[in-house]
Parts: structure tokens; sequence; C-alpha cells
């Protein structure tokens, strides 16, 4: 499901010890200091909406009739403070709320709308349909739901007798899909009045959240599907709306149908609920958050939504090392390095494109990026255009990863679902020598390789492991994260993405006994692989990872990677720039409400190539950029 952890799922990763971790402390503090400067002052109380039910509790019909229902919490005058009579209102788009109750209450971070009404703002929740009190059926953002979208921002931004004609969004995971959706294709004579959203930990599409270029997650597509909608519109752990429910119970059929196609074809289902495309149409100026160890909500949205805003539209990026959370919250990894600042960022966010106070926001570097070792540094992109610094890593024979002239001819692994640690002939395995200098990767890696498989169909997963200096597979602190990043892709599923994106409407076999080119690409990443360790390549019929396994074909491939000068197969990635300036950011260790004293150097990324290993020519080519 695409909610937030639940509590006891995260006191469950909480409680599993992971030997060996390599970061449990404070992340690094070096380079230029970052700290955000929100204006608005915690000046009022707050009035909920039973207080005031006549303005702050509204249906608005949606282009079908359905009745969408929204409340709003109003700021309050208190200790002489008056409330200006228009005010911008912030929007959480959300399945997950039944009337009254909040969506983000006080918690590890305090109650969303206490804060902000005490700063001036309205917050609204809007109960998308099919959900809470509004009627209709969940579609899991298509077509109506974005229009839904439109006609609230339009209502909250024209019609609301608050309203100073600015309307924010906020949330995560399906409270941000409701921003990037409702952003990207909503009517732009009703978005006109969405000036800013923070997305967190959104789906790029629905596609992304049930399949990898073509592979299915296992149980997903159906399991996930058909769990989500029992619990947020059929059985929901609150009470369902009486006068909306039945018709709640009559129209899941075609979400149903098509989860249980496991295919991994790009079908019209999945063409409705992509985002990408929308994305240089939003004109709300974004900041955009996804932690990089997201096992649910994985941070492939990056790829393709992102990178593809327009450079006309302002936004910013904030991509590190948490999970399924806020980056004030890591639940199970890394806790220490959780951000101190969010809110404040929010804030500053918020007060510079609603209220049109100076907060300073167009200096912020545009995309602040946390490598696996805690230290945060900026880049213009991510992760398409992260970097100009190529770099690559040949297979080779004897499992050899970071070659000038490959050899042996191929590795042959047979294809099998991914149960613990693949046997020998489940797996072809590569890895670097030990590292005399440090090599960092960023951005979205590709695994560029020439396979041959005895049959026309099989399945690819790949993973990367930063391997330490004794050997074992660096994890991160406090939970279940390897540091890593993996992939996946179908042989029947291998044509080229021309829009940035998987889109493939039907399946081709694959041409047998053939050498073929084959670009598998892996989740967006930032790993550092220090001096004295080595980075790990295990390809095999499918990857376990965190939220489950992808799986195999079925069909048992005979599957060879080649890897000599006449078909080269090569690890493809970014390294940052090596002017790229690294940033002190405020964590949980340090205060955030006193006068900052981050101390500030000039200090950047330098030279991460492995000494190198990674810029170094293979079959005499320099590196070139990853494509797929």
């Amino acid at each position: 499901m695409k909610r937030l952890l639940s509590t006891a799922w995260c006191f469950f990763l909480l409680a599993v010890v992971v030997p060996g971790s390599a970061f449990a402390a404070s992340a690094p503090d070096e380079g230029k200091a970052f700290e955000p400067r929100p204006l608005s002052q915690p000046l009022y109380g707050s009035k909920p909406p039973s207080e005031d039910p006549e303005r702050q509790q509204h249906y608005v019909e949606a282009a079908d009739g359905v009745d969408l229902y929204v409340e709003t919490w109003l700021p309050e005058d208190k200790d002489g403070n008056i409330v200006p009579k228009k005010i911008p209102t912030i929007l959480i788009m959300t399945p997950y709320v039944s009337a009254g109750t909040e969506e983000y209450p006080a918690g590890s971070n305090p109650s969303f709308v206490e804060y902000f009404n005490a700063r001036g703002y309205a917050v609204a929740q809007h109960h998308v349909r099919g959900t809470g009190e509004s009627g209709g059926c969940l579609e899991q953002t298509a077509a109506a739901q974005i229009d839904d979208g439109a006609r609230v921002v339009e209502y909250l931004g024209k019609k609301a007798p608050w309203s100073n004609g600015r309307v924010g969004m906020y949330g995560a995971s399906y409270d941000a899909e409701t921003q990037i959706s409702t952003a990207g294709y909503g009517d732009p004579k009703k978005v006109k009045y969405l000036k800013a959203i923070i997305p967190t930990a959104s789906v790029g599409s629905q596609y992304d959240w049930n399949f990898f270029d073509g592979v299915p997650w296992a149980g997903q597509p159906l399991l996930g599907n058909s769990s989500y909608l029992a619990a947020v519109s059929l059985f929901p752990g609150q009470k369902p709306a009486p006068q909306h429910y039945p018709e709640k119970l009559t129209c899941q059929g075609e979400v149903m149908a098509s989860s249980a196609d496991q295919t991994g074809d790009y079908t019209d289902y999945w063409a409705a609920r992509e985002y990408r495309p929308g994305a240089p149409k939003v004109k709300a100026a974004t900041l955009f958050v996804h932690g990089l160890r997201d096992f649910n909500v994985q941070p492939i949205t990056a790829a393709g939504w992102f990178d593809a805003l327009s450079k006309k539209t302002p936004h910013k990026g904030l991509l590190g090392v948490w999970n399924h959370a806020f980056p004030s919250s890591h639940a199970s990894v890394e806790q220490a390095w959780e951000r101190a600042d969010w809110f404040p960022m929010v804030t500053a966010w918020f007060d510079r494109y609603l209220k049109g106070k100076d907060t300073g926001v167009e200096k912020w570097p545009d995309v602040q990026i946390q490598s696996n070792d805690g230290q945060w540094w900026a880049a213009n992109e991510f992760p398409a255009r992260v970097s100009n610094n190529p770099g690559q890593l040949a297979l080779s024979e004897n499992g050899t990863l970071g070659v000038t002239t490959p050899k042996g001819g191929g590795t042959t692994y047979i294809e099998q679902p991914a149960i613990g640690i693949p046997l020998p002939s489940q797996a072809a395995v590569f890895e670097t020598p030990q590292l005399d200098a440090p090599l960092h990767l960023t951005g979205q890696p590709v695994l560029d390789a020439w396979i041959q498989s005895d049959l026309p169909d099989g399945h690819i997963g790949v993973k990367l492991e930063v391997i330490g200096a004794n050997g074992q597979v660096l994890s991160h602190s406090g939970g279940y994260a390897d540091q890593g990043t993996y992939g996946a892709r179908s042989l029947q599923h291998i044509a080229r993405m021309k829009r940035g994106f998987f889109e493939q409407s039907s399946g081709e076999p694959f041409p047998t006994a053939t050498p073929t080119r084959v670009k598998v690409r892996f989740l967006p990443t930032d790993l550092v692989v220090p001096a004295g360790g080595s980075l790990r390549l295990t390809i095999s019929g499918s990857v376990s990872y965190a939220k489950g396994d992808s799986l195999p074909s079925g069909v048992a491939s005979q599957i060879t990677v080649l890897h000599d000068c006449d078909f080269p197969s090569v690890l493809r990635f970014l390294m940052p720039d090596r002017s790229a300036p690294l940033l002190n950011v405020r964590e949980e260790d340090e205060l955030p409400d006193q006068v900052p004293t981050l101390a500030s150097s000039s200090a950047t990324v330098g030279d991460r190539d492995g000494g190198g290993l990674a810029s170094a020519t293979v079959c005499g080519r320099k590196a070139v950029r990853p494509t797929f």
C-alpha cells in the first residue's frame, strides 16, 4: 500500500539488528551551510471545521455529478493578533481521512494544521472520490480524479470566502501523487490558482508501483491494489459516509481486471495513470522530495518527471537517505540523519509562493542530494542531467568489474527466482577490486549489456551493492536497507524508451541464440564506495529487496552475459562534477529553533572516480552518458 509506513511495521524494522552497519551517528557536515529562512510567525490559533461548518465544510460538484468533500481548518485571532481577511490555503488531497480527522497530526512532526494555521494559512483536506465523505469510485488517479483536484483548487482559490487567490498542495505518497497529477493535467483555467506544491514520495505513474520495465513485482499488481482498495474505500478503519457507500461497492472492476494482468505490458489502463508527460505543463513552484531508500514508492519518479519540469517553473529537489517518509522522520533508516529543518523549508516555500514573502528560496541549491555515507551535496538537476562526468565499469572474465579490455566471451546463468543468495548457477556476479580511492555513482545507472538467451523470454534482475573493506555489504543503521540500488527488465520489453520512461504496450519474443543489446535501468541513487571497499554487480533472474521480489519469467532461460571487445557489457553511470559543492544541513541532533550556528566551508566533491578506474577507456572507448 502506498500509505506511509504503519506504526507496527516501523517498530518491526527498528527492532531489526543489522551487523556491520557503517554509519550510525550524525551525517558529515562538510561544505556550505544551508539554512531555510521562513518569515511567517506563529501568531494565531486554529478553528476546526466543526465550529463553523457553513463556511468550512463543503461539497464541490465533480464533472460527473459526484459529491467531492472538502473541509478546512482556519486560523483564528489569538492574543490580539487579528487574522487577515484574505489568506492562502494549503490543500491536502488524500484518500486516507474521514471527516474531522487530520491527515498529518502531531507525531514526529508538529500537527500540520496547527503549525500552519498559527502562521496564517488555511489548511484544507479533500477526500478523493471513492473515499471518506466523497462519492464516486476510487480510480487510482486517472482523469476523473485529476479533474476533481482542479475543481477543488478552483473552489479554494476563487470561491472560498477567505481566499487570497493562492493555493498550495502538500503531502506524501498518494497525497503527493494527487499534486503532480493535478498540477500537470488539471484544467489550466482551474489550476491557475495552484501556485506551489511539495510532492513527497510520489509515484510518477501507477505502472511504477506495480512493475519495473516489463517485470511485475511479485503479488503487487493484484494483491497490492485489492488490499489498497479495501483499506481506503470499501472497508476503511474510519466509518464510511453512508450516503456514498453503496456506489463505492459497484465500481472497482477496471482496477481489479487491470491489476490481474501480469504480462508487464504498458496498457491503456496504465497510460491513463502516467503523470510524466504532464511535468512540462506544471506551473506551480515545485519542491520535489523523495527518499533514495524508499522501498514502497520507489524513487524512479525522479526520472522523467522531476527532470522534465520546465525551466520557467521554479523547482528545487531534496533527495536523501530515508524510506517511505518525510525527511524529518526516517522511521527505520539512519534516524540520526533526520532533517530538523523540514518544516522551516516547507514554510519558506509556501511563504514565498503563497504569500509573496522574500524567503530567498530562489537561492537554494537546485537539488540537495545525500550520499549513502550521509554527506549532502548540491547539483543542478537529477537524475538525467545531474552531471557531465560519465563513468564506466566493464564486465569481464572471472567476475571482474572494471577493466579496460574485457575478456572471456561470456558468463552464463539459469534464470531462477531470487530466494536468498542465488547459487552460482543462478547468477552472474562481478566485483571491482578493492579501491585505492573513493568511487561516487549518482543519477540513474544503467547496465548496458550484450545478452544471449536460449529462449524467447526471460527476466533480468540487477543489484549494485557497496562492499566495505571487510568484504561485507555495507548497510544503514536501524533497519533493512543495504547500501546499493537495483532494477529489472523483461527481455520481451527492450524497446528504447523514447520519452525517458517505460511505455512498451506489448511484448515481443527475444531473438534466441543471438547477441542482443539490452539496457537495464537501476533506481536513481547516490552511492559512494569508500577507499578499501568495492562495488558488486549481481545479475540474475529476479531481484529481491525490502518490499519483495521481482518475478522471473517462469521459463528458466539460460542467459549469457557477453563480455569482450566484440560485445562489451558495461555498467554506465554518472559521477558528480568535481566542483559540485558539499552542503552542511541541519539534522535532528542540531537545534532547529535557535539562531543558526552552522559552520560553512567551500568544500567540493572533488575527484571520485575510484582512482581512475571509472574514467578509464573500455576497448579504447571513453565513457558516455547512460541512456535507455
